[in-house]
């Protein structure tokens, strides 16, 4: 997602994206280079970056699920390891 130079102000989420996108092409780059490969704003890119390590953080023990009940969808956030546990030892008992 190349953004002119001119653009107006970037939406963290849409630089969330950019930045992913980008990575995905060349998964080493600097902040500047993402920057300039983007069209996004250094600063925003790095608040991107900031946000996407914390929720790599986040779900590398945690682990979210979206279930829907009726009409309302249910988001609910578990351990990792314990749903490991439990899968192992129904695959234990078969």
């Amino acid at each position: 997602m190349i953004l002119p130079l001119t653009s107006p102000r970037v939406d963290l989420s849409q630089a969330i994206v950019a930045v992913l996108q980008i990575l995905k092409e060349a998964p080493s780059m600097s902040i500047a280079g993402i920057s300039q490969a983007t069209g996004v704003d250094r600063r925003t890119v790095s608040k991107a970056i900031d946000l996407i390590l914390k929720v790599q953080k986040s779900l590398a023990t945690q682990r979210i699920e979206k279930e829907k009940v009726g009409k309302t969808w249910i988001i609910t956030i578990g351990k990792r390891t314990s749903a490991l546990i439990g899968t192992a030892k129904r695959k234990m008992k078969r």
